[in-house]
């Protein structure tokens, strides 16, 4: 073989290495733009894929757009933190399999579901995972805040009277006697929200907490 016949193969060679490159960094900066890094709690690191994929599935129905969801990845990160430090029960056989078959009866076929799952980046077993982790956060918030004092008919009383248009159907006003139990139902769940809110608000003072969403 010549030495005109080895260059073109050297440079060819060299223009195959140089396309390989350049679909590397192409591929690569396609990723950073569909991935990156929203906020950072502590250690752990809460990328725009995990929001995606809250939206997608609708993992935190009563979050209303891509922020409120990253503040409740954030809060859920800093539970984690503390649900780690101590030994928590695992869930029961097959609780996890049915929230994931939930999910699943929510898309018109299992392609879709398999589509939307690539689309964010993850699989039923990562999304498992996911789903894992909010039941710890779901059964530690339980057993500590669960039993919080009970009201008083006093208080249940005056709560009702301060909500009174919550309690209407079609103008008319439902007699507190009738619907005691839901009263009591809703002061307890406000009450333990706001210890809840609290604690988590504590947690942010102990861990270092950076969004990245808002900056600009």
């Amino acid at each position: 073989m010549g030495y005109k016949q080895l260059g073109r193969i050297h440079a060819l060679c060299r223009f195959a290495v140089f396309m390989v490159a350049c679909s590397v960094l192409t591929l690569h900066a396609r990723t950073d733009i569909l991935d990156r890094v929203l906020a950072v709690v502590g250690s752990d690191v809460i990328m725009l894929s995990d929001v995606r994929t809250v939206t997608t599935f609708g993992l935190m129905p009563d979050a209303h757009n891509e922020a409120d969801v990253l503040t409740q990845l954030i809060d859920r990160a800093l539970i984690l933190g503390e649900v780690n430090r101590f030994i928590v029960p695992e869930p029961g056989v097959g609780v996890i399999e049915a929230r994931l078959d939930d999910l699943r009866s929510r898309f018109p076929t299992p392609e879709a579901f398999l589509d939307a799952l690539a689309k964010v980046g993850m699989t039923e077993t990562s999304l498992a995972r996911a789903l894992l982790k909010g039941w710890r956060v779901e059964n530690y918030l339980e057993q500590r805040f669960g039993s919080t004092v009970q009201p008083t008919e006093a208080e249940l009383a005056r709560y009702y009277r301060g909500r009174i248009n919550q309690y209407s159907i079609g103008g008319e006003t439902q007699p507190f006697d009738q619907i005691r139990d839901q009263v009591q139902r809703d002061l307890h769940g406000e009450r333990q929200r706001t210890l809840i809110a609290d604690w988590i608000a504590r947690l942010n003072l102990r861990v270092k907490v950076t969004r990245l969403d808002e900056e600009g």
